[in-house]
């Protein structure tokens, strides 16, 4: 789990090395701190999305709707009542890998980003 952070983390370094030389074609501190930024915050984004994502948080949704279709149909639902079975959908459960790496990783270096522009400019 360590190593996935550490890759993850220099992952994320590298990447915003690379969006600010590749953006402006010179290497400048300023620029380098808003393009570790801009990745330190999207890697936060899109690690608290797969949280919530992971923890069931839209399952009741999914069931209301699905629940719904089953209803509004109403051959089906005549078919569900002489049949006298119940289909319910079970909410599914889906689990990442890199969920607690990105939102560790993410979160250092956003907090990093800021103390360094606010420190230097």
């Amino acid at each position: 789990m360590v190593r996935l952070n550490l890759v993850v983390f220099f992952g994320t370094l590298f990447i915003s090395i690379l969006f600010s030389y590749v953006n402006n074609h010179s290497f400048n501190l300023l620029l380098w701190i808003n393009a570790l930024f801009n990745c330190s915050l999207f890697i936060t984004v899109v690690g608290s999305t797969m949280l919530v994502i992971q923890g069931g948080f839209f399952n009741a949704i999914i069931k209301s709707f699905g629940l719904f279709f089953q209803k509004t149909n109403h051959m089906e639902q005549v078919i569900e009542d002489i049949e006298g079975k119940r289909d319910y959908l079970i909410p599914y459960k889906l689990t990442y890998k890199l969920t607690i790496p990105f939102l560790v990783s993410g979160s250092i270096l956003l907090l990093f980003s800021i103390f360094f522009s606010w420190s230097f400019y």
